[in-house]
């Protein structure tokens, strides 16, 4: 979420559930990045309640003015959504990361802001968190509500065409932002406000990687402490289940889009925003139903004047997504840009680079080669010959246990097949265990420890005595054994003869023997 302003921050702040409120830095602190390279803070911009942002300059030299390029978002180490939009800044918007990237999709730029810097900082024995970005003008959540909450249609498709550049970039590293809104989308500073803006998608504090290592998608399971992340009037259906993917960050855009040209969203107010005392599970059935019939949705949103066209054919398109599904980015543009007419710069203007859709693939026929006629007493590959537009016909051989089993009677295996589960039903339970089968070919000692089982199970043995038996039982003896086994036999006779020899001694016999 964007900071407010330092004179907008009220006098009384809170801090964000689980979080701390950090305190006030000097202007003129110098913060050191993890590269060694310094940074001034200047002057308090906002406030916020995960953390605060300053006014920032790379020449330690001078004092940072209100004309500074960068600013420094701080927060204490306690604190969690700085550290995780510290990773994603260093994993995926590098410089030469976006600039590669916009080289190789032949587009001038992207709407990310560049990572600039991020470190550690101790002030009065506390330990501060900071990320430096470059600094941007006015969010688009301000100019939404100065506008009379309603944005022209020119700058909605701009601004949707745009986030759907950010958005391909992110999900092409494997991150969902899980958090778009107005007040996460700033202009360019200094920019004029028109219909073509240049905007950036910022606040990656609920980035969220929806892949795994491997590369693969993370299945969809419902996860009660994530549920209903983010601002509730954007959550997507998959966020109220506390999961994320780039559907849901299409999804969350869509209602972005949807209140920019109607104004309100069905679940909020009569004059925008949620009731304190909205109930999260509401507000999702509401979705629920409304995204199962996209007309009746429009109707809702728009009902007095037609719907827009590309609108309504983009929240269909996000409707009957898959989870896992990957968007086609390139078809949701042209939904807008022919919505709209959008200015593009002489390089913007070149045709993207066409990438695969790994979900709408189209059946080719496959070219065959020409064949001459053969003749009937060469049939050299026939009908199975193999080309190579075909490959070759997998041998499937049977698998049988039972031979298995007669080659190696030693080494048996069970196995288990359990169906796979569906994301949204929990795991069956495991089967009982089971007393283990005696093999068909047990050694020696494999029949004594059976038969001890049997005998411990039906009460025969009997657990071993504590007491322990102090006479050497041994099978053989070397002489020394022999005169030292005896020695210990006579000296044990000898104390059982003296306790039974002489009277227990006690006191009543004490005062008896002192008497005489």
């Amino acid at each position: 979420m964007a900071p407010r302003r330092a004179e907008e921050c009220p006098l009384k702040r809170v801090a964000a559930p689980g979080c701390r409120l950090p305190a006030r830095l000097p202007s003129g602190e110098i913060l050191t990045d993890i590269t060694q390279k310094e940074w001034k803070l200047g002057s308090r911009l906002g406030c916020g309640g995960f953390g605060d942002i300053y006014l920032a300059s790379d020449d330690v030299n001078k004092t940072v003015g209100q004309d500074a390029k960068y600013v420094i978002k701080i927060e204490p180490h306690h604190n969690g959504p700085l550290f995780v939009e510290m990773n994603f800044y260093i994993r995926v918007a590098r410089q030469h990361m976006i600039k590669d990237y916009c080289q190789s999709q032949k587009i001038s730029r992207i709407g990310i802001p560049t990572y600039e810097g991020a470190g550690s900082h101790v002030w009065k024995g506390e330990r501060f968190r900071f990320l430096v970005i470059p600094r941007y003008g006015v969010d688009v959540g301000k100019l939404f509500v100065s506008s009379g909450r309603k944005l022209h249609t020119k700058l909605v498709n701009n601004l949707a065409v745009q986030m759907l550049d950010a958005l391909e970039y992110i999900h092409s590293h494997g991150y969902a932002h899980a958090d778009v809104k107005g007040s996460n989308i700033v202009l360019e500073l200094n920019g004029q406000i028109s219909n073509n803006p240049r905007a950036y998608l910022v606040d990656f504090g609920l980035a969220y990687r929806f892949k795994t290592a491997a590369g693969v998608h993370k299945p969809f399971v419902h996860d009660e402490r994530r549920a209903h992340e983010g601002t509730l009037e954007f959550t997507s259906r998959d966020a109220h289940h506390g999961t994320h993917s780039r559907r849901g960050d299409m999804e969350t855009l869509g209602y972005n889009i949807l209140q920019w040209l109607c104004g309100k969203l069905p679940w909020e107010k009569e004059d925008g925003g949620m009731r304190s005392s909205c109930n999260p599970e509401e507000v999702h059935a509401q979705k629920e139903a409304l995204l199962s019939d996209i007309p009746l949705f429009m109707r809702k949103c728009f009902p007095e004047n037609k719907p827009p066209a590309a609108i309504m054919a983009y929240m269909k398109y996000i409707a009957s997504l898959d989870f896992e599904a990957k968007p086609n980015y390139s078809y949701l543009r042209s939904l807008f840009n022919r919505g709209g007419k959008i200015e593009r710069t002489p390089q913007s203007t070149v045709r993207r680079k066409r990438i695969s859709d790994e979900n709408n693939s189209c059946e080719r026929p496959i070219k065959m080669p020409y064949l001459r006629e053969r003749r009937p007493c060469k049939p050299v590959n026939g009908e199975g010959r193999i080309t190579r537009n075909t490959q070759a016909a997998i041998e499937v051989e049977e698998f049988c246990w039972e031979e298995v089993l007669a080659r190696h009677p030693d080494k048996l295996a069970k196995v288990i097949v359990q169906p796979i589960n569906s994301p949204l039903t929990p795991p069956p339970s495991p089967p009982p265990q089971l007393l283990p089968s005696p093999p068909s070919l047990p050694t020696y000692a494999m029949l004594h420890v059976i038969q001890r089982m049997k005998d411990r199970q039906s009460g025969v043995l009997k657990q071993k005595s504590k007491s322990y038996d102090h006479e050497l039982k041994v099978k053989w003896m070397t002489p020394a054994m022999e005169e030292v086994a005896q020695l210990k036999r006579n000296k044990q006779s000898n104390t059982a003869k003296t306790t039974t020899m002489s009277p227990r001694l006690t006191r009543s016999r004490v005062a008896q023997q002192k008497r005489k």
